[in-house]
């Protein structure tokens, strides 16, 4: 089954003419988003706007897509920043030519932020929960976090698990997986797992934090609902809000 998923997280190249799998949903844009329109910096290109549901998004994308092989990123204004990785050309219901790899970050303080500097030569993007994240401008691919620390396979193989791995993040952290063809978060029988800024984690069941309906899935708590939640559901995590 291919991936369903947000068009921020598919960026077209501007100077390619090559079709870019695009998943079936489609976006309405939302004026209470802050919008930017397709520009680039190096070899990287940025784009934010909005869902008709209200959501607001940041898609970061290369421009130096060769046979539908490479990696993009989706920022969401619920705390969501997907790896996308597409792994090259064939059907559309192939469920091994895609995956996704989710992490959450809380609390969701304020507004997404995409800022790209062509006369500086910089990218980077601030999530939800205020913590910034730099972009290399000639790999696209994710250089640091302001609050972390990353790592980013240089290679693009679904034996790699989508490539980004947060070691550390001074916040509290929801790592829901690493999935093929589809969304780790859609999977109501599986487990996502929170990670606070001590290091400290507890695995739920992905039914306790999401709720599901209709084939998609969102967050179930508001920031004050998940504090409360932890603290009799994840004891050792210190939500930090």
């Amino acid at each position: 089954m291919r991936i369903a998923l947000a068009l921020a997280v598919l960026c077209l190249p501007l100077s390619s003419s090559a079709s870019l799998r695009l998943p079936a949903f489609r976006a309405q844009a939302v004026s209470s988003c802050p919008r930017v329109d397709p520009t680039h910096v190096g070899n990287t290109q940025g784009y934010a706007d909005g869902f008709s549901s209200g959501k607001c998004y940041v898609s970061i994308g290369s421009m130096l897509v060769t046979d539908l092989i490479y990696r993009s990123y989706g920022f969401f204004s619920n705390g969501l920043l997907m790896v996308f990785n597409s792994y090259g050309d064939g059907e559309d219901n192939n469920p091994n030519l895609t995956s996704a790899r989710e992490f959450y970050f809380f609390p969701r303080t304020g507004a997404l932020s995409l800022e790209m500097d062509k006369t500086a030569g910089t990218v980077s993007v601030v999530m939800a929960d205020g913590g910034r994240v730099v972009i290399d401008p000639a790999t696209s691919q994710i250089a640091s976090l302001d609050r972390g620390s990353v790592l980013v396979a240089p290679r693009i193989d679904p034996a790699d698990r989508g490539g980004v791995e947060i070691t550390s993040y001074k916040g509290l952290m929801l790592d829901a997986g690493f999935r093929m063809g589809e969304s780790p978060a859609g999977r109501p029988k599986a487990d996502s797992t929170f990670r606070d800024a001590f290091g400290h984690l507890c695995t739920v069941k992905n039914t306790e934090v999401f709720a599901y309906a209709n084939g998609d899935h969102e967050l179930k708590h508001t920031d004050a609902q998940l504090s409360a939640f932890l603290k009799t559901r994840c004891p050792n995590i210190t939500p930090g809000f």
